[in-house]
């Protein structure tokens, strides 16, 4: 019988997966990654690297307030509910059913006097009993995805808290490089106002052209632009950030000049490629959608096969409450229900169709994401060793500037040079300020992109 059974079922044969999952070991990460110093992971709280207090409490508001954040938890919330009513199906059902109904019952068919024709009460109370078999592991199959789909929310949401903390410290530190800058053109600006004063000075003995001093005055309105400019910047930073962190604009008005100290050291804590990806909380998302998407498969090909559900019930039936719980008003059942798919229209085939398209495009999402993870670490490996670099040329052409202002000063002084040269140098050992100023805070800002590319501190799977 169960042969006949099973030979009638819907077929699904020719439905397969093509996609392979990729060996993050078998990528090969490059030469930066392979020469990387060596460092210890990241720590879950890596933004206090930067030594800013005012910082560190602007993320924790950001983690505790942030609206995105808070909407993530939720959807964890969501998703364990989803797995826990899965779960629920693959567990025994009780229940107790009831009913009293006030019924006039009709004269013409079988209901016997002295209810017939009469008003009276029917009355029910029963114990109902069913659990579904599972022989073939469908319902498991779909509670283990519905569990695998909520870790990978999870993992979700540790992303949106990661990509939460690194536009909060980027924000801070872009702030942070706006401050030095606005200082930078601040004396700027009195550098220009002295040129123009000396020009005036000149103008007045006898000494110099309206067009030189008219040169000169149209610098001034540009040096006042930028510091208005870098205000604006500063502004919109603050603002952004107390959006970050859950607040509105007023909580950024009240931000101070940010004092970052960073003296983390820059490499790898592995050199690994499954290793250093493992932690990534969207790595680890799309490893888990591969797995629910495997488990629905498994779910999908079950349901070809026939249910069997065992159902049971035992209760009291009667007209009118005196005998509803004798002996002779009880009732009860016991016995299997079966399901068997032979026809339908191709549903079935249809859905396994769909789920092991899933799977697949699960597996290539994986597999990019693999190599774009990797890709990421190298990236910030190169994008951080071109800036020491970079700082070390930009310190060299500071000091270089610093020198030929102190050479002006000296020949001003000794009466061989116009204090003119003296502006030029300092406005000239300024931009390399500015510079300078830049290339640091790219350093502050690489490290935090480092930190991102390695997971920011989450724990990798057991």
């Amino acid at each position: 019988m169960c042969a006949a059974i099973l030979a009638g079922c819907a077929r699904m044969s020719g439905i397969e997966t093509h996609a392979q999952i990729q060996d993050a070991d078998k990528l090969d990460a490059g030469r930066e990654v392979a020469q990387a110093n060596r460092i210890a992971w990241p720590d879950e709280k890596w933004w206090e690297a930067y030594h800013d207090a005012q910082l560190n409490v602007l993320v924790e508001q950001g983690i505790a307030g942030n609206p995105t954040l808070g909407a993530a938890r939720a959807r964890i919330a969501q998703a364990e509910a989803l797995a826990d009513s899965m779960h629920a199906a693959t567990q025994p059902s009780v229940g107790v059913d009831g009913s009293v109904m006030r019924e006039r019952y009709t004269a013409q068919q079988f209901i016997p006097p002295p209810w017939a024709g009469n008003i009276s009460w029917d009355n029910q109370i029963q114990t109902t009993f069913s659990y579904d078999l599972d022989l073939w592991g469908r319902q498991e199959s779909l509670w283990r995805s519905s569990v695998d789909e909520a870790r990978t929310v999870a993992a979700e949401a540790q992303m949106v808290k990661l990509e939460l903390v690194t536009a909060i410290v980027r924000s801070y530190v872009q702030m942070a490089l706006e401050y030095d800058l606005r200082d930078i053109a601040l004396a700027n600006k009195a550098e220009i106002e002295k040129r123009i004063a000396i020009l005036r000075r000149s103008l007045k003995a006898g000494m110099g052209t309206e067009m030189e001093a008219g040169e000169a005055e149209t610098h001034l309105p540009a040096a006042r632009l930028q510091i208005e400019t870098i205000d604006m910047h500063i502004a919109l930073l603050r603002s952004q950030i107390a959006a970050y962190s859950g607040q509105g604009p007023g909580a950024g008005e009240r931000l101070v000049r940010p004092e970052m100290k960073l003296d983390a050291a820059i490499g790898l804590p592995d050199q690994l490629p499954a290793n250093l990806i493992g932690r990534r909380p969207d790595v680890r998302a799309h490893r888990w959608q591969v797995e629910a998407a495997r488990n629905s498969i498994e779910g999908a090909k079950a349901a070809f096969y026939p249910n069997v559900n065992l159902l049971a019930f035992a209760g009291f039936q009667a007209l009118g409450f005196e005998q509803l719980f004798s002996a002779s008003a009880a009732m009860g059942g016991v016995g299997p229900a079966i399901s068997l798919p032979i026809f339908d229209g191709g549903r079935r085939r249809a859905n396994l169709s769909a789920k092991t398209a899933a799977y697949d495009i699960a597996v290539d999402n994986y597999n990019g994401q693999l190599v774009r993870a990797l890709q990421e670490i190298s990236d910030q490996l190169n994008i951080l060793k071109s800036n020491a670099k970079q700082r070390t040329e930009a310190q060299s052409a500071l000091e270089l500037s610093q020198k030929t202002c102190a050479l002006a000063q000296a020949s001003y002084v000794a009466g061989l040079g116009a204090y003119a040269k003296v502006i030029d140098a300092n406005i000239a050992m300024l931009q390399q300020q500015a510079e300078l100023a830049r290339y640091q805070a790219a350093a502050l800002d690489g490290y935090a992109g480092l930190m991102r590319s390695l997971g920011g501190g989450a724990q990798a799977d057991r």
